[in-house]
Protein backbone atom coordinates (compact mmCIF):
# COMPACT_ATOMS: atom_id res chain seq x y z
CA UNK A 1 0.00 0.00 0.00
CA UNK A 2 1.60 3.23 -1.23
CA UNK A 3 -0.46 6.26 -0.14
CA UNK A 4 0.33 9.64 0.58
CA UNK A 5 -0.81 11.33 3.84
CA UNK A 6 -3.70 12.43 2.36
CA UNK A 7 -5.14 9.11 0.62
CA UNK A 8 -3.92 7.06 4.10
CA UNK A 9 -5.95 9.77 6.70
CA UNK A 10 -9.17 9.25 4.11
CA UNK A 11 -8.40 5.39 4.24
CA UNK A 12 -8.37 5.45 7.29
CA UNK A 13 -11.60 7.20 7.86
CA UNK A 14 -13.47 4.48 6.02
CA UNK A 15 -11.49 1.51 8.00
CA UNK A 16 -13.46 3.08 11.38
CA UNK A 17 -16.43 2.09 9.81
CA UNK A 18 -15.71 -1.50 8.76
CA UNK A 19 -14.60 -4.92 10.37
CA UNK A 20 -11.72 -5.16 7.42
CA UNK A 21 -8.46 -6.53 8.04
CA UNK A 22 -5.94 -3.78 6.54
CA UNK A 23 -3.02 -5.70 6.29
CA UNK A 24 -5.19 -8.47 3.70
CA UNK A 25 -6.78 -5.75 1.42
CA UNK A 26 -5.34 -4.01 -2.03
CA UNK A 27 -5.64 -0.38 -2.20
CA UNK A 28 -4.34 1.93 -4.63
CA UNK A 29 -5.02 5.32 -4.75
CA UNK A 30 -5.47 7.34 -8.52
CA UNK A 31 -7.46 9.31 -10.78
CA UNK A 32 -9.94 7.58 -13.35
CA UNK A 33 -8.93 7.32 -16.85
CA UNK A 34 -6.30 10.56 -17.45
CA UNK A 35 -6.16 13.74 -16.31
CA UNK A 36 -8.07 15.52 -19.12
CA UNK A 37 -11.32 12.71 -18.11
CA UNK A 38 -11.00 12.09 -14.13
CA UNK A 39 -13.70 14.70 -12.61
CA UNK A 40 -15.53 13.46 -15.41
CA UNK A 41 -15.98 9.67 -14.63
CA UNK A 42 -15.09 10.57 -11.18
CA UNK A 43 -19.05 12.15 -11.67
CA UNK A 44 -20.37 9.29 -12.51
CA UNK A 45 -18.93 7.10 -10.03
CA UNK A 46 -20.57 9.56 -7.57
CA UNK A 47 -23.38 9.50 -8.94
CA UNK A 48 -23.45 6.00 -9.50
CA UNK A 49 -24.11 5.78 -12.88
CA UNK A 50 -20.59 3.96 -13.72
CA UNK A 51 -19.90 0.80 -12.02
CA UNK A 52 -16.87 -0.39 -13.96
CA UNK A 53 -13.50 0.01 -15.79
CA UNK A 54 -11.57 -1.40 -18.46
CA UNK A 55 -8.43 -1.91 -19.21
CA UNK A 56 -5.76 -3.48 -21.23
CA UNK A 57 -4.36 -6.94 -20.14
CA UNK A 58 -1.23 -6.15 -22.05
CA UNK A 59 -0.44 -2.64 -20.55
CA UNK A 60 -0.92 -4.21 -16.57
CA UNK A 61 1.19 -7.35 -17.85
CA UNK A 62 4.06 -4.79 -19.66
CA UNK A 63 3.52 -2.42 -16.40
CA UNK A 64 4.18 -5.04 -14.07
CA UNK A 65 1.33 -4.48 -12.01
CA UNK A 66 -0.55 -7.10 -10.67
CA UNK A 67 -4.38 -7.87 -12.14
CA UNK A 68 -7.70 -6.58 -10.73
CA UNK A 69 -9.26 -9.34 -8.50
CA UNK A 70 -12.07 -9.34 -6.21
CA UNK A 71 -11.83 -7.46 -3.05
CA UNK A 72 -9.18 -4.67 -4.15
CA UNK A 73 -9.71 -1.33 -3.26
CA UNK A 74 -9.34 2.16 -5.11
CA UNK A 75 -9.38 5.53 -4.08
CA UNK A 76 -10.33 7.60 -6.72
CA UNK A 77 -8.98 10.94 -6.97
CA UNK A 78 -10.04 14.31 -8.45
CA UNK A 79 -7.85 15.57 -11.10
CA UNK A 80 -6.67 17.80 -8.12
CA UNK A 81 -5.45 14.14 -6.74
CA UNK A 82 -8.08 14.84 -3.70
CA UNK A 83 -9.76 11.42 -2.39
CA UNK A 84 -13.51 11.49 -3.72
CA UNK A 85 -14.40 7.51 -3.28
CA UNK A 86 -13.29 4.56 -2.22
CA UNK A 87 -14.69 1.35 -4.45
CA UNK A 88 -14.54 -1.88 -4.41
CA UNK A 89 -14.24 -4.70 -6.76
CA UNK A 90 -16.77 -7.16 -6.97
CA UNK A 91 -16.52 -8.88 -10.17
CA UNK A 92 -13.80 -9.18 -12.53
CA UNK A 93 -14.19 -10.35 -16.55
CA UNK A 94 -11.64 -10.85 -19.07
CA UNK A 95 -12.80 -10.36 -23.32
CA UNK A 96 -11.30 -10.34 -26.26
CA UNK A 97 -11.42 -6.58 -27.64
CA UNK A 98 -14.09 -7.06 -30.35
CA UNK A 99 -16.28 -9.10 -28.51
CA UNK A 100 -16.92 -7.33 -25.17
CA UNK A 101 -20.54 -7.14 -24.50
CA UNK A 102 -23.12 -4.89 -24.14
CA UNK A 103 -23.38 -4.94 -20.34
CA UNK A 104 -19.62 -3.73 -20.48
CA UNK A 105 -20.46 -0.25 -21.63
CA UNK A 106 -23.56 0.18 -20.01
CA UNK A 107 -21.81 -0.85 -17.10
CA UNK A 108 -19.31 1.67 -17.64
CA UNK A 109 -21.73 4.27 -17.94
CA UNK A 110 -20.10 6.80 -20.10
CA UNK A 111 -21.54 8.65 -23.61
CA UNK A 112 -24.75 6.87 -25.11
CA UNK A 113 -24.27 3.31 -22.71
CA UNK A 114 -23.94 1.62 -26.25
CA UNK A 115 -21.22 -0.85 -27.05
CA UNK A 116 -20.43 1.24 -30.14
CA UNK A 117 -19.54 4.50 -28.31
CA UNK A 118 -17.46 2.43 -25.72
CA UNK A 119 -15.68 0.83 -28.38
CA UNK A 120 -14.86 4.51 -30.14
CA UNK A 121 -13.60 5.70 -26.33
CA UNK A 122 -11.04 3.03 -25.55
CA UNK A 123 -9.50 2.92 -29.17
CA UNK A 124 -9.27 6.70 -29.50
CA UNK A 125 -7.65 5.95 -25.33
CA UNK A 126 -5.43 3.14 -26.12
CA UNK A 127 -4.59 4.08 -29.77
CA UNK A 128 -1.73 6.38 -28.89
CA UNK A 129 -0.30 3.50 -26.68
CA UNK A 130 -0.18 0.57 -28.52
CA UNK A 131 2.76 1.09 -30.64
CA UNK A 132 4.89 1.33 -27.43
CA UNK A 133 2.82 -1.83 -25.99
CA UNK A 134 3.79 -3.36 -29.67
CA UNK A 135 -0.02 -4.09 -30.58
CA UNK A 136 -0.77 -4.24 -33.97
CA UNK A 137 -4.37 -5.55 -33.81
CA UNK A 138 -6.35 -3.62 -30.75
CA UNK A 139 -9.63 -5.91 -31.57
CA UNK A 140 -7.88 -9.27 -30.50
CA UNK A 141 -6.22 -8.50 -27.46
CA UNK A 142 -7.81 -8.61 -24.13
CA UNK A 143 -9.82 -6.12 -21.87
CA UNK A 144 -9.72 -6.75 -18.16
CA UNK A 145 -12.97 -4.69 -16.92
CA UNK A 146 -13.56 -4.37 -12.81
CA UNK A 147 -16.90 -4.20 -11.67
CA UNK A 148 -17.20 -1.81 -8.35
CA UNK A 149 -19.06 -0.87 -5.80
CA UNK A 150 -18.86 2.34 -4.05
CA UNK A 151 -18.09 1.86 -0.34
CA UNK A 152 -17.17 4.88 0.91
CA UNK A 153 -17.59 9.12 0.06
Amino acid sequence: MKLNEKEKSYWNSYLELTSLDEETIKVEASIAGNEEIADQLLDLYLTGKKSAGSGLEKDYLLSGDELPSVGNHWIILDSQKNPRCIVKTIKVEVHQFDQVPEMVAIAEGEGDLSLNFWREAHVNFFTPYLEEWGISDLNKENIVTEFFEVVFK
